[in-house]
């Protein structure tokens, strides 16, 4: 039976021809991009997530904080009720996840003091993070959002799926085609292999053929720790445990393939769309199956906030590690970062 999204495969030239006139006419100067009066650093995808997008904002602002700076984090706040612009500062949120978006929620929660602007608008929340005080803005999936003027231009590349299967929607996860890369100031390749001590080549030499000078770099997604009932513990906890994953991402395979290298033995999964809502009946389907099968049930920091509290629930918090051991060479990119 032909799938649905192969019916739709001729709409991809379309698709893909709006993307290029509007990216074609920032480049012209018939739409123009403002500055926000302060340094912007954009963490974006060519594709529809899976990346691990926010673990490296995450791991940005640390080493910006680490650095003297005053970072402040800009997002779109994604499936978020309302539009007008709202600051979240943790690691105690009293708003709502329905009000605040999943993504800014774990991230409030994961950097504590750091202020997290959500706003649409991203003009007018780079302007609102500059009256808060930040010094610098890391915007959060930011490689499409041309209005907002950028200092250095990061694009991720998940290591597992660079490409999105080469295709635009309704067919492929690319949000534009690959060749969007040659405006990036970076290219990072994320969720490399824990043993690699340098981009997988394969990948690098696509990169080349699209702009051979295009700076890339890799980053190992590793977990840092496991929240339980009992409280944080090592991930060494999850080697020889029989765990049913749950997770809403872009690609929730690498979820899988996380869990592993920790030596956790994935007795069953149930994976959702990014962004998942869930609701009464996800949760309680989630609890029969686990118990069922005999697994714990382990989600991530992103899904969460939309999980707890569910019973015997166990989160792991990720984070990025630079193969080279530090971003002084992403930072040299743009010295007035820094």
């Amino acid at each position: 039976m032909m799938r649905w999204s192969h019916l739709l495969t001729p709409l991809s030239p379309v698709y893909g021809a709006i993307v290029r006139m509007r990216v074609s006419a920032f480049r012209r100067g018939l739409l123009k991009s403002e500055r926000c009066g302060i340094p912007v650093v954009s963490v974006g995808n060519v594709t529809f997530g899976g990346t691990g997008k926010t673990p490296m904002v995450i791991t940005l602002v640390k080493d910006l904080i680490a650095r003297g700076r005053r970072p402040a984090v800009l997002t779109r706040g994604y499936g978020r009720m309302g539009a007008e612009p709202l600051v979240l500062t943790g690691p105690e949120i009293r708003a709502s996840v329905t009000e605040t978006g999943d993504e800014p929620l774990e991230l409030a929660q994961r950097l504590p003091g750091v202020p997290i602007v959500v706003d649409a608008d991203r003009i007018r929340g780079g302007k609102l993070a500059a009256e808060l005080g930040a010094d610098i803005v890391i915007l959060d999936d930011g490689f499409q959002h041309l209005r907002l003027h950028r200092d250095l231009d990061l694009v991720l590349l998940d290591a597992g799926d660079p490409w999105g299967g080469d295709h635009l929607p309704p067919r492929g996860r690319l949000r534009e085609p690959v060749e969007a890369l040659e405006r990036a100031s970076a290219v990072i390749i994320t969720k490399v292999d824990v043993g690699a001590d340098q981009p997988p080549q394969d990948i690098v030499r696509r990169i080349t053929t699209i702009r051979p000078d295009l700076p890339v770099f890799a980053a190992r997604l590793v977990p840092q720790r496991i929240r339980t009932e009992a409280g944080w513990v090592d991930p060494t906890e999850l080697r020889g445990r029989k765990v049913f994953a749950v997770a809403g991402l872009g690609r929730p395979e690498g979820f899988r393939t996380l869990l592993e290298s920790t030596g956790a033995e994935v007795v069953g999964h149930r994976w959702f769309a990014d962004h998942h809502p869930y609701g009464p009946e996800d949760r309680a389907w989630i609890v029969r199956e686990a118990q069922r099968i005999g697994g714990r049930v382990v989600t991530t920091a992103k899904d969460a906030v939309k999980l707890d509290p569910l019973e015997g629930l166990w989160v792991v918090e990720t984070v990025m590690q630079p193969v080279e051991g530090q971003w002084d060479r992403l930072w040299s990119l743009s010295p007035e970062v820094v």
